[in-house]
């Protein structure tokens, strides 16, 4: 279990840093970036009117488990 959450951990670390010098790297690709957290910023929203603080949390939490423990070809 700790394991677990220290990969996730790790993970996104990871996932920040790189995400962090890719787009000091590539300016261009900003307004994109943009783009795609407006939209997740939506489908979030739009989860908490329909569903609820509590059940919008338990969804993304499965989604993560769901991926995170997806077995790799």
């Amino acid at each position: 279990m700790i394991r677990f959450f220290l990969g996730l951990l790790l993970g996104i670390f990871l996932f920040l840093v790189v995400g962090s010098i890719i787009l000091e790297e590539f300016p261009a690709i900003q307004p994109l970036w943009q783009e795609f957290k407006d939209a997740i910023v939506r489908l979030y929203d739009m989860a908490l009117v329909r569903y609820g603080a509590v059940t919008t949390f338990l969804i993304i939490i499965a989604i993560f488990i769901v991926f995170g423990s997806s077995k790799k070809i």
